[in-house]
């Protein structure tokens, strides 16, 4: 079953009440993350883990504080009400949150990156067989996150209420549904050598913004002149976007650059490589290797080895999709049963740690909290 809560109110009631319900649940997340191999892959090998955290802590609070406090003033002070409801140390707050952009710093983490980091797939009336819109997303990220991952209920006291899949420790969420039947969800981004135009350790982590436009924008082209004119996102991301009018489109994007990816024929698949011509320079270089015990990979062959299988599918049952097509899709193994390169991953270090479909016109939202191979999704209405 996955974890779900409901919070309403204020920015500052609503951060207040998640930091409570879960309290106990945040702090074994950062005491597990903390002591993980993930984490000590990434960090000095000689220096304690109580400095390292200190560390941690004041880099985030200074690369993240004035910007989201001067752009999403809302969202800073959910994230603030949360740390107080939760009974956190100030600074932590901001370095759980920093982890989202250093884990994609060009300049030092790329010798150990977790290779997957999501796939969206879309179909439109045209494709589907009963004139539907189905938005699906395979979150897939380190596997020592698996046990901590939440649906919230929210009811901001001005804002569009909505339902989002996030992790226990972070104000934003990573794809949601709003009353409106607004539909985003957030493919993780990484840039290269283009630094400072394409990657920024100083500015807003993208689930903030994902947050923050499902609470304020009713429609896609709402939401994309929003995340578009952003001038100060942090890191690069994927951002898919769907809404009941069938306006459907993902926007990639870097620091500063972005582009529009349509759907064609009814059917639009992305995973975490940029497609575009614009924007394609930004991707990693071929000699940037992934390296964990015996592993020595190109970090971007699994997203492209996904994308590839995934079109192929949405291709084969165009104008037959239905909600347990995308299921099917969803826990595909074709590029190796339960390897690093499949729809549905299964990696050493990574893997699919939930499965979202959203219906957009029925403001329904299905989710599993790990494979969904191996899993039941769940119905969350709006």
């Amino acid at each position: 079953m996955v974890d779900f809560i409901r919070i309403e109110g204020s920015p500052a009631e609503r951060g207040f009440q998640l930091g409570e319900q879960l309290h106990d649940k945040i702090h074994n997340t950062f005491d597990v993350v903390f002591h993980s191999k993930m984490f000590s892959e990434v960090t000095p090998k000689l220096i304690p883990l109580s400095i390292i955290k200190l560390g941690l802590g004041a880099w985030g609070k200074m690369n993240i504080k004035k910007s989201l406090q001067q752009l999403l003033p809302n969202q800073y002070k959910k994230m603030l009400a949360m740390r107080k409801g939760a009974n956190i140390k100030k600074n932590i707050i901001y370095g759980g949150h920093f982890i989202e952009v250093i884990a994609g710093n060009p300049k030092s983490t790329y010798k150990n990156p977790p290779i997957q980091a999501c796939s969206m797939i879309f179909a439109l009336p045209e494709a589907t067989a009963d004139d539907s819109m189905i938005f699906g997303r395979n979150y897939d990220f380190p596997n020592v996150l698996q046990p901590f991952q939440v649906v919230r209920e929210e009811k901001p006291d001005k804002g569009y209420r909505n339902i989002n899949f996030s992790q226990y420790t972070l104000t934003g969420c990573h794809m949601g549904l709003n009353e409106k039947g607004l539909a985003i969800g957030y493919n993780y981004g990484r840039s290269w050598k283009k630094d400072p135009l394409d990657f920024k350790l100083k500015g807003v982590p993208a689930t903030f913004i994902i947050q923050e436009a499902l609470e304020t924008c009713a429609t896609t082209q709402e939401a994309v002149e929003f995340i578009t004119t952003f001038i100060r996102r942090s890191n690069g991301f994927h951002c898919g976007l769907m809404d009941i009018s069938g306006d459907t489109c993902v926007i990639e994007t870097t620091c500063t650059r972005h582009a529009i990816r349509h759907p064609e024929d009814g059917i639009l698949a992305h995973t975490n490589h940029y497609q575009t011509e614009d924007l394609k320079d930004a991707n990693l270089p071929d000699y940037v290797r992934f390296k964990m015990d015996d592993m020595d990979i190109y970090p971007l062959e699994s997203p492209i080895r996904r994308y590839k299988r995934e079109i192929e599918l949405l291709k084969k049952y165009k104008g037959q999709i239905t909600k347990d097509t995308f299921k099917k899709i969803l826990s595909d193994h074709e590029n190796g049963e339960k390897s690093d390169f499949s729809v549905c991953t299964h990696g050493l270090t990574a893997g699919t740690l939930g499965s979202i479909i959203i219906l957009p016109k029925e403001r329904e939202f299905w989710v599993t909290d790990n494979h969904p191979c191996s899993s039941q999704y769940e119905k969350f209405t709006l």
